[in-house]
């Protein structure tokens, strides 16, 4: 379980290292560098069940934000755009972050209750 845990530390550090180049790129660097932070930190046996919650609770905020674009994105039927240019439409940009919004809940909740 141990390098599971530096597995899902690598992918959210790297989710923050690509997202310098967002316009909006505070919010997102925070979000998945505390995630991956706190994988690392699993990995060494140590866990903070209030930086977990924080994090929890800057992710579901974003999710809430993004869930109007992704129901956008859905009702489009045009699933093709979300793997396209950012620009196609409106909706493909926050559509996207929910998907990496929803991959942080997931396993901060799994941290939660552990």
């Amino acid at each position: 379980m141990r390098i599971l845990h530096f597995v899902f530390a690598l992918i959210f550090l790297t989710f923050a290292g690509i997202q310098f180049n967002d316009p909006d790129p505070l919010y997102w660097v925070t979000v998945y560098a505390a995630t991956g932070l706190i994988a690392v930190a699993r990995g060494f046996g140590r866990s903070s069940s209030i930086c977990t919650a924080i994090a929890t609770g800057l992710v579901v905020a974003g999710l809430l934000i993004a869930f109007p674009s992704l129901i956008d994105y859905l009702q489009s039927g045009d699933f093709v755009s979300i793997t396209g240019d950012m620009r196609s439409a409106s909706y493909v940009e926050p559509a996207r972050e929910f998907v990496g919004l929803l991959l942080a809940f997931g396993l901060l909740l799994y941290y939660l209750r552990r």
